[in-house]
């Protein structure tokens, strides 16, 4: 899982520096319809190819843009831009998501924001929060003084944002769900309520393990406080 880890560095560290150098403006263009039902622009092919070549040893890749990619004994279910309309709007919320398979069991996850470089990264007994420009890590640590939760879809589910509000819940919806899913242990709650998909939620979701965790067909509800768990779960009606 260390070469994996390094795979996905640095991956990452090549999207990240073509990221920010200023975008050709091909790299917005749109050239069809991914794996995963959304429309795929340049800049997320690019992405997609950026992390097949570091990690096309490491197993088969199930992509959002391209579907199978090679074989393997691992599946690795991977987002190679979450948040590409934030990307295309410049709006600083977007990232990657990998998430490593064996059978059912997800083994390993790496979560990157690629607008401010904060990196995610689990396995085995390494839970590690780093960053692309200084190379530093350190544990994933509760934050005790969150004051926000994170409602993806939001903007789809006016009657839960009422809810919210009659609860004094307060929140933002940035849209990208893996990496809402990943700063989870920072703020108050993560909320997704619509359609479910591997690329979106499997390396998230194994970053959650130690939280309080709610999922069903179309819903996730993430909290590291069992009150603000209960009360988010009250108002889906779960």
């Amino acid at each position: 899982m260390e070469d994996l880890y390094k795979g996905c560095l640095k991956a990452s560290k090549e999207l990240f520096n073509l990221i920010h150098t200023p975008m050709d403006e091909s790299f917005y263009l749109y050239e069809g319809i991914g794996a995963g039902g959304d429309r795929s622009s340049k800049i997320d092919l690019m992405a997609e190819e950026i992390y097949v070549t570091h990690l096309k040893p490491f197993g088969k890749i199930v992509s959002e843009e391209s579907g199978e990619i090679g074989e393997g004994e691992f599946s690795i279910i991977l987002d190679p831009i979450d948040g590409s309309d934030n990307l295309l709007s410049r709006f600083p919320y977007f990232g990657s998501s990998v998430a490593v398979k064996k059978g059912d069991e997800t083994l390993f996850s790496f979560i990157v924001n690629l607008a401010n470089g904060d990196y995610f990264v689990k396995y085995e007994n390494c839970y590690k929060k780093g960053s692309l420009t200084t190379g530093r890590t350190k544990d994933v640590r509760l934050n005790r003084h969150s004051k926000v939760g994170l409602f993806e879809k939001a903007y789809a589910n006016p009657d839960m944002v009422e809810e919210l509000k009659k609860e004094s819940l307060k929140f933002r919806s940035p849209g990208a769900v893996a990496l809402s899913l990943a700063y989870a242990p920072y703020v108050k709650f993560v909320l997704f309520k619509g359609p479910l998909r591997a690329y979106d939620i499997e390396a998230g979701l194994h970053q959650c393990q130690t939280l309080f965790v709610f999922k069903n067909q179309d819903s996730i509800i993430v909290s590291k406080e069992r009150d603000i768990f209960e009360r988010v779960k009250k108002i889906l009606r779960v």
